[in-house]
């Protein structure tokens, strides 16, 4: 079976289409039963080669998130020469928060001013992304998401399938912890979170800790000014850390002795468990809002309501007895973590696409 991945990302934002399509491609070759490609949206609408022939060739066309424009004309085209087209997303786009940077983008269809036109006006897509979204929909054979909440939102408009996000291991295998004075208190993330803090009160928490053990930092990976402002901490006591690429970013990770992972909200309820999925095979002890993205990693690390006290009171028993809490961090969850890797759950995936082509289950295999 041949498989293309269409990717959404740029390489400048590049996250979402490394965890939906990069490293599911990977792992697909190293069956050496199916293949995979890789292919940028961009050439995919241009029908631009390789990406012409590479889609030609293919079985199953998977179209990461951007449903809109001339993209719904690509999954007609490509229909049309019977090929079996996935639609694979991983946002809540009809939820999007204010605050988060795509919100006008996704529900308003604003873009901003032509550079070359010397307009100040904002541009206009008529109709709003997020309608164009619901047609793309329709128009796919299936789609596939990492969230249950994701997938009953959706269900009304295609056949939705659950495909979490596995993680590549070897990735964050053998890399050192990084030798720091006090317990840093990490988070890393995109400019789409900031109500994950204001609401989640673990701001209010993170300023209680601090005061009461000078000897935690807290760390705030992705540059987002806005979080690091919003703490209102002692300045030695906070630090402020630019995005980084994704081959880098285990190495941020090694700083933390601690991992957090705020949400609140039905946009945050709609996100995928990969922030206490890297913590778990980091070993790293983490505390997350009690939200169903984290419900099956409950068992594995505190998951607690979103009230300052409660983020107070865990966070504080985890700074006092961080030995203990590193000790539980390298043995259950750190297993149940590693069994979320992708080599280990790739055939679930192959399954799921020749579902969709409708392969009967007999005639599966390489």
């Amino acid at each position: 079976m041949n498989i293309v991945y269409v990717y959404a990302d740029s390489e400048e934002e590049w996250n979402c289409s490394e965890w939906r399509c990069a490293v599911p491609a990977r792992a697909i070759n190293r069956t050496r039963s199916h293949h995979a490609e890789l292919v940028s949206l961009t050439d995919f609408v241009a029908m631009r080669q390789p990406a012409l022939s590479t889609c030609k060739a293919a079985d199953i066309i998977v179209i990461q998130r951007n449903l809109f424009g001339p993209v719904l004309s690509a999954i007609q085209h490509w229909k049309a020469r019977d090929k079996t087209v996935i639609a694979d997303f991983d946002d809540a786009y009809d939820r999007i928060p204010p605050s988060h940077k795509n919100h006008a983008f996704w529900l308003q269809g604003l873009l901003p001013p032509e550079p070359a036109s010397g307009s100040k006006a904002m541009r206009r897509i008529n109709p709003p992304p997020i309608e164009q979204f619901r047609w793309g929909l329709r128009l796919v054979d299936a789609a596939t998401v990492p969230s249950l909440r994701l997938a009953d939102d959706w269900r009304q408009f295609n056949t939705i399938h659950l495909v979490p996000n596995y993680i590549e291991l070897s990735r964050y295998q053998d890399i050192p912890r990084e030798p720091h004075e006090g317990i840093i208190i990490g988070w890393g993330g995109s400019l789409s979170h900031l109500q994950s803090f204001t609401d989640s009160a673990i701001l209010t928490a993170l300023r209680r800790v601090c005061r009461a053990r000078p000897e935690v930092r807290v760390m705030i990976n992705g540059g987002d000014r806005r979080i690091h402002e919003r703490l209102g901490i002692a300045q030695n006591q906070c630090i402020l850390r630019p995005w980084v690429t994704i081959d880098r970013w285990p190495q941020e990770l090694a700083h933390y002795d601690i991992g957090i992972a705020p949400l609140h909200g039905s946009y945050d309820d709609r996100r995928s468990w990969i922030k206490v999925l890297e913590y778990s095979v980091m070993k790293i002890p983490w505390v997350a809002s009690d939200r169903p993205p984290y419900h099956e990693f409950s068992s594995y690390g505190w998951t607690v309501n979103n009230t300052s006290k409660a983020w107070e009171r865990v966070l504080l028993d985890m700074v006092d007895h961080i030995d203990d809490h590193r000790e539980e961090a390298a043995r259950d969850a750190y297993l149940f973590g590693i069994s979320k890797g992708i080599d280990g759950n790739i055939e679930k995936i192959i399954s799921t696409y020749q579902q969709i082509a409708g392969i009967p289950e007999m005639a599966r295999g390489g």
